[in-house]
């Protein structure tokens, strides 16, 4: 009968392509869905078992900070000068610390007639500032192979020439023909009547390097270039956890200001060494953001998840919806093109 044209052989066929149809691209989204939740529970995962590995370090770092300080407070109660004149601060017990290097720092000396903006010292045509050399260390423990778990709390800064005087010695001396030959300001030539000097120097990542100076105390930096030098001493000064159980770092320890958040414990510190060394060690703490990032994130991930799902859906729901109203359209038209009086089968 016309009557029961919806039920054509052509119309239950598209009906069944498009119902499997949509079967199959709801296999494939649930799979992907799937395939996403276990990503972000791996994520989950690999953040509770760093947080668990940091929790079962053996070696803490509060304690370390604490015994530090204690150190700190001895120094204090013997920093008082002996009979012999001597500062009691070089004979605190470090047994069983080490020292490893931290930063390089520049201090501008102070000129009770600087000329323009600060700056005193006058070549090259301009007038320049003067500027001291430090290097910073911290106290630590020695984990074996060299490695150091140092406290980051104090910063201990003494003048250059001092500490790379002592870490040469414990390394057993320079060998010559690299850096070494630099210790010491050296005349390096002259360049359109400008003489430079050579020297140690800060590099912009707070490592040693050989700089060029417009002086003979190599205290005015130029731009000129150095000699390129492989470093290699440099870069075991930098590394080396040089251990404290023989008094070698007695001296560098007395003599150091020893600073903790930017101020000298001591309340010493006319040329702003450990406010320098604050700045030059500053490092920002992404530890609390990421984890107060982490649940915006996964959030974010499984919104949009589910927001592309929800789209699919959307398009799958108005497709169907689509051939279900125009089904009807299909079948009058099949019915029109019957000649008059045939029967439909």
């Amino acid at each position: 009968e016309v009557g029961n044209s919806s039920n054509a052989p052509g119309t239950e066929s598209s009906t069944t392509d498009v119902i499997k149809g949509i079967s199959s691209v709801s296999r494939i989204i649930t799979s992907t869905t799937m395939m996403k939740l276990v990503s972000l529970l791996g994520l989950a995962s690999a953040a509770t078992a760093a947080a668990s590995s940091s929790a079962a370090n053996p070696i803490s770092s509060t304690m370390l900070k604490e015994a530090s300080h204690r150190i700190l407070e001895d120094g204090e109660e013997g920093g008082e000068e002996d009979e012999g004149g001597d500062d009691n601060n070089n004979n605190a017990n470090l047994a069983g610390y080490s020292l490893q290097y931290s930063t390089c720092l520049r201090t501008k000396i102070a000129s009770d007639d600087d000329a323009v903006e600060g700056n005193s010292y006058y070549v090259n045509g301009a007038y320049r500032a003067q500027y001291n050399l430090y290097a910073t260390f911290r106290l630590c423990t020695d984990e074996g192979n060299g490695k150091c778990t140092c406290d980051a709390s104090v910063e201990y800064a003494t003048e250059m020439d001092n500490f790379l005087e002592s870490s040469l010695t414990y390394l057993g001396g320079a060998g010559g023909g690299d850096e070494t030959d630099y210790l010491e300001c050296t005349y390096g030539g002259a360049e359109n009547g400008v003489d430079y000097y050579l020297g140690p120097q800060c590099s912009d990542s707070g490592g040693l390097i050989i700089g060029t100076f417009y002086d003979e105390d190599c205290t005015v930096k130029a731009g000129y270039s150095a000699p390129s030098f492989s470093y290699n001493t440099f870069s075991s000064i930098e590394s080396t956890c040089q251990d404290c159980s023989n008094g070698g770092c007695n001296d560098l320890y007395g003599d150091a200001h020893q600073c903790v958040n930017g101020k000298d414990i001591a309340g010493d510190d006319d040329e702003g060494v450990c406010s320098a060394a604050k700045r030059a060690t500053a490092e920002v703490d992404y530890s609390r953001v990421k984890k107060r990032n982490y649940g915006a994130v996964l959030f974010a991930k499984v919104f949009i998840g589910m927001l592309v799902i929800g789209l699919i859906g959307g398009a799958m729901f108005l497709a169907y919806t689509y051939y279900l109203r125009h089904k009807g359209d299909r079948t009058e038209h099949l019915v029109e093109s019957v000649p008059a009086g045939a029967a439909l089968t």
